[in-house]
């Protein structure tokens, strides 16, 4: 971490929980927390205060000790600290004091928000449906366990999954509102899409009218060249991935697996192996230096699903898939459009050389009769709009997660203590502050 996110550090003495005896650790104050460790080179802190509204510190006479002060967190939960000397404990109170406050200030958090329903499920988290106590917007509430994210290695691609979502803007990509977190979890409030995923019109109806899929495609193009454009590689493109909102018009999210700074810092080209295994490009597979046209393989593989009803190369164990990409001729059912068999063809070219690339796509003849600046516009009428009764309606969103009780799970202490907090440095995010902007913590 960058001194620079440091608002002070240094040996402070701790009055133990049970014992009551002194030990002295290393405090360092980031963010809006007071971490402590066993000492200076301690990788991971041994607890973490939250600096948060409704902490309160002040000084405490001990009879056997000097310069003491607490932090008291709740009327069952204090902390005890010593300083070495009446000046170090004024610093640290008066610091201590200082981020307590500035996190007072136009923060976001959990009690901001209704939780309304689930309306879905991941590795490291869920997905809730909430309402902003105060605007009664409706928003998707992403949450994800930071010792799940420590424990599994996906820090450094949940926050990039933060800034990308923080960057970008386009109406087919979610956008987010708001970001923060506690010592146990991370928050992240997105549009809510009430028409759900693609991936659940296409297991009800099998296949999708070709009209449909068109305009399904032409939206998702735009919203990758916009990410392109931004030296960003989505690497996730799945029906899964894929929301409807309440016009019927497509939304990209999840950006846990995106890439960034392609040209810029990797020279154009990247190895890492990640993906589902029905979407992966033969290169990736492979191993081989890959770059945004992978991106338009995993198009064509969601084409030909939305108009044959399951992907082109599909198996139940990966490394059969892996198989099938990598050698199994591609067969395309004789009632698929010949426009939309030829694309398909050409997006899913072995060779990225010679795939098909964007301004190839956009004059392709399955989009003869497409204006691109129409499709921006969302000038194009779905030929699906989903049935939605009012704005908390969760119709359209899987069973098994919307009848699932509406709470922010507790999370076990053992696993916040592995977490090293410094890594989460910046998370907080707001898309505005009373006119004046972007705030990031």
């Amino acid at each position: 971490m960058n001194n620079k996110n440091i608002i002070k550090q240094g040996l402070l003495s701790k009055r133990g929980v049970f014992l009551k005896t002194w030990k002295k650790m290393w405090f360092v104050i980031t963010g809006n927390v007071l971490s402590f460790y066993k000492s200076k080179k301690g990788k991971f802190p041994k607890g973490l205060v939250p600096l948060t509204q409704g902490v309160t510190i002040k000084v405490v006479k001990k009879r056997r000790r000097k310069w003491v002060f607490c932090v008291q967190i709740s009327k069952k939960k204090t902390y005890y600290l010593s300083a070495s000397s009446e000046k170090e404990r004024k610093e640290w109170m008066q610091a201590i004091s200082g981020t307590i406050e500035m996190n007072q200030t136009d923060k976001v958090t959990l009690k901001d928000f209704q939780l309304l329903s689930v309306i879905g499920r991941g590795t490291y988290g869920k997905v809730m449906q909430v309402k902003h106590n105060e605007t009664k917007e409706i928003y998707a509430m992403k949450i994800l366990q930071k010792g799940m994210l420590a424990k599994e290695k996906q820090i450094k691609h949940t926050m990039s999954e933060r800034n990308v979502l923080m960057r970008v803007k386009h109406p087919f990509l979610v956008k987010l509102h708001y970001s923060f977190q506690t010592l146990e979890k991370l928050y992240m409030i997105l549009d809510y899409a009430p028409g759900g995923e693609l991936f659940r019109r296409i297991n009800d109806e099998g296949k999708l009218p070709i009209d449909c899929t068109r305009l399904y495609v032409a939206e998702i193009i735009l919203a990758l060249e916009h990410l392109h454009k931004m030296d960003i590689i989505y690497r996730d493109l799945k029906p899964e991935n894929v929301l409807l909102d309440q016009g019927g018009h497509i939304k990209l999210t999840d950006f846990g697996l995106v890439k960034t700074d392609l040209h810029k810092k990797c020279g154009g080209k990247t190895r890492t192996f990640c993906g589902t295994p029905e979407y992966l490009a033969p290169e990736i597979i492979l191993d081989k230096p890959y770059d945004e046209t992978v991106d338009w393989w995993s198009l064509g593989i969601l084409l030909y699903e939305m108009l044959v009803g399951v992907p082109p190369f599909y198996c139940e164990l990966a490394e059969e898939v892996y198989e099938l990409i990598i050698k199994s001729k591609l067969k395309i059912p004789f009632y698929v459009d010949d426009e939309a068999k030829d694309l398909i063809e050409q997006l899913l070219d072995r060779n990225p050389k010679t795939r098909l690339n964007i301004e190839e796509i956009k004059k392709h003849d399955f989009f003869i009769n497409i204006d691109w600046e129409k499709v921006y516009n969302k000038e194009y009428e779905p030929d699906y709009i989903p049935k939605i009764e009012s704005e908390t309606d969760v119709c359209n969103f899987d069973e098994e997660f919307t009848e699932e009780v509406v709470v922010d799970s507790l999370v076990k202490v053992s696993a916040i203590g592995k977490v090293d907090e410094k890594a989460f440095d910046g998370f907080t995010f707001m898309k505005k502050v009373d006119g004046l902007g972007m705030m990031n913590d």
